[in-house]
């Protein structure tokens, strides 16, 4: 994975690029899919089944039979194993069963497409010439002065969610710098993008999806401050040869 392909920043990054946001950002997008974030996805369901089971199987001792050696074999203690037996499987049904899948579910509506936790990750451009990836523990930056540029179509498979292809814009910086090495986003490829003479790839689903047209809007503000900074610099503009 890159560094700035779903990058993880060190920690504070992200929240420092959040607060610089508001005055910097001239402009701002939304991721539409967190692609690595399936993997923790996966995670926080295992998590909560399992703790929904740990719970499931606590509630259910509770509420097991309570009888006393002197009532064993009577009228009493019939009934008090029967109480327990429907209450256990009550508990087994409502926080064994409905509880993780209601939650399963929400978890799944929030990481859909489109869906609250890929909305959290920002990507945007600064008025000093900086692309940035905020956001959900993402925390990646790169300057675009001399930045190299380039564009391709990857073929992911990503689990769940199934095999789909992607338009990515990679851009790589020019010599050290403070941020990531290089920052890659993605959209949805279209019909079209074939005929723009794009290779095609196989990959992994290692970086973010936006939105076709805010991947469009973006992205013609990345290649014009690229090629900007090169034009200053006396280059000529800047496509990654890779």
């Amino acid at each position: 994975m890159s560094a700035g392909a779903a990058t993880k920043g060190p920690a504070g990054e992200a929240p420092r690029l959040e607060s610089e946001a508001s005055r910097l950002a001239v402009i701002e997008v939304r991721a539409e899919l967190d692609v690595p974030g399936e993997t923790g996805r996966q995670a926080q369901v295992f998590a909560l089944w399992f703790a929904c089971l740990t719970l499931a199987v606590v509630l259910g001792a509770r509420v097991g039979p309570h009888i006393p050696v002197s009532a064993d074999g009577t009228e009493f203690a019939r009934v008090e194993l029967a109480r327990a037996r429907a209450d256990r499987a009550k508990i087994g049904l409502l926080a064994g069963l409905v509880l993780p899948a209601l939650l399963t579910w929400g978890l799944r509506v929030r990481h859909r497409r489109g869906g609250a936790h890929a909305r959290g990750i920002v990507v945007d451009l600064t008025d000093d010439g900086e692309l940035r990836v905020w956001g959900r523990g993402y925390g990646s930056r790169i300057a675009l002065e001399g930045a190299a540029v380039s564009e391709r179509l990857v073929d992911v498979y990503a689990g769940r969610l199934g095999a789909w292809r992607q338009r990515r814009l990679r851009v790589r910086g020019a010599g050290p710098s403070r941020g990531a090495r290089e920052i890659e986003i993605a959209t949805l490829a279209v019909a079209g993008d074939l005929g723009a003479g794009l290779r095609v790839e196989g990959g992994e689903g290692d970086c973010i999806e936006l939105g076709r047209e805010d991947f469009e809007r973006l992205r013609a503000a990345i290649l014009e401050g690229a090629a900007a900074g090169l034009d200053q610099g006396g280059g000529e503009a800047g496509r990654d040869p890779q």
